[in-house]
């Protein structure tokens, strides 16, 4: 008799779930011109986004983000790719699920659309839910295992993003926020404190919350504890390799792989339930944590 296949849900609660790591500089490394969207690259390039999804899972990740960060039509519109929202999308999905392990997970990535509310943008919240829903419903369509709404700014704009996937079925939905370490504590560059987006994603529907980017993994530790203690849902940390420097007129990620990995140690005993990296992080950084967590 065939069993139904687990959710990532599932998983949390069994053990520590282990991410990928950084996409946009991965590509650049294997070649992505400066000012391509790097969602082009599902349709021109598939083989090396394919390559690298893989790599990622060959160094321990459980799940993995399709190339879509940037694959709505307000981001894709700026850069004259608005015509190719579907298929971009829907070629992200399958190259991520051509690869994906039979007990792994495909993650549909959605990113921040660049856009800002009034007064300091023009933005509406229709145009965020529109914009949205549409690249979910592709996203879920092409058979994502749970959406993964990343680096957001302005918690409107977030929650906009967990409604719209939310109205598109009963897949999980996991809201990252990006925070600023100020003298107050953790902040939103628009101002939300922790314990607002906490309670605001927590309405919209969010299943899992966490942050990602801007901050490294050490300041990463005390945001954690923070976000623990202001909710009981599963919480999710996807810092950077520390902060970037400029050297040589190069930006450098100066945290190494083994102390990322020992900081996302503390992470997880902070009482983090799904780790991974972002700016600055490869599949080594991966491995070096799947060494420490999977024993």
């Amino acid at each position: 008799m065939l069993t139904a296949r687990k959710s990532i849900l599932d998983l949390i609660n069994e053990h520590v779930v282990l991410l990928d790591g950084a996409m946009g500089s991965e590509l650049i490394s294997t070649g992505l011109p400066a000012g391509t969207p790097s969602e082009s690259w599902n349709v021109t390039a598939p083989e090396k986004v394919k390559q690298i999804h893989k790599s990622y899972f060959d160094a321990g990740s459980d799940a993995v983000f399709t190339n879509t960060f940037g694959g709505t039509r307000i981001k894709l519109d700026a850069q004259q790719h608005g015509d190719k929202v579907e298929e971009y999308n829907a070629k992200a999905v399958e190259i991520v699920r051509s690869v994906c392990p039979e007990n792994c997970f495909v993650g549909g990535d959605i990113g921040p659309t660049g856009k800002f509310l009034p007064p300091v943008g023009k933005a509406t919240i229709d145009d965020f839910s529109e914009n949205f829903l549409e690249q979910a419903k592709i996203l879920a369509e092409n058979g994502i295992d749970f959406f993964f709404i990343e680096t957001m700014m302005d918690i409107k704009e977030a929650e906009a993003a967990v409604l719209a996937a939310r109205k598109v079925g009963n897949i999980p939905i996991f809201a990252s926020i990006t925070y600023q370490k100020t003298k107050r504590g953790y902040f939103t560059v628009m101002g939300n404190s922790i314990e607002q987006c906490v309670t605001i994603l927590e309405k919209a529907g969010a299943d899992v919350i966490g942050a990602n980017c801007t901050i490294g993994s050490d300041d990463m530790i005390k945001l954690i504890i923070q976000l623990r203690d202001a909710t009981k849902l599963p919480i999710c940390a996807k810092p950077n390799a520390g902060m970037p420097e400029l050297r040589n007129g190069e930006t450098v990620y100066p945290t190494n792989a083994e102390d990322f990995a020992r900081d996302i140690v503390q992470i997880v005993n902070a009482r983090a339930n799904v780790v991974g990296g972002c700016c600055g992080t490869d599949p080594r950084y991966i491995r070096k944590i799947a060494e420490i967590l999977k024993g």
